[in-house]
């Protein structure tokens, strides 16, 4: 049986409309479309927190999860994307920017997947 991989996409967005990042309801539903968009089925609704300059989304999914950290007033928004081989999480991502309108982008794809521990040459 071959190992299990997760693809994980995240990234640090910029230049945001602070109205974007502040509104729950719409917030949560970027979070389902992405979901959609990424191959994957939440497992819940989103839950949403909001703190005095912060906010926080999160979608836990079969086999993955899309989470979304944002500073409204600064047009600053992290997002993360992970899912069993079969998604498509760069998807959910382009969902994300596309949606909120960010002006900066920078993101970064990993394959993630068994861990191995690296060989000692000292207990060998």
């Amino acid at each position: 049986m071959p190992p299990v991989k997760f693809n994980h996409v995240f990234a640090d967005l910029g230049g945001i409309p602070a109205d974007r990042l502040s509104d729950p309801q719409a917030l949560a539903g970027l979070l389902l479309a992405a979901a959609n968009a990424a191959g994957l089925n939440a497992v819940t609704p989103p839950v949403v927190t909001t703190g005095p300059t912060s906010v926080g989304v999160a979608l836990v999914c079969h086999g993955g999860h899309i989470a979304l950290h944002a500073v409204p007033n600064e047009g600053l928004c992290f997002a993360d994307v992970a899912g069993l081989g079969g998604t498509h999480p760069q998807r959910g991502v382009d969902v994300i920017v596309k949606r909120l309108g960010a002006r900066e982008v920078r993101t970064d794809a990993r394959r993630r997947g068994p861990v191995t521990q690296p060989m000692d040459p000292e207990r060998s």
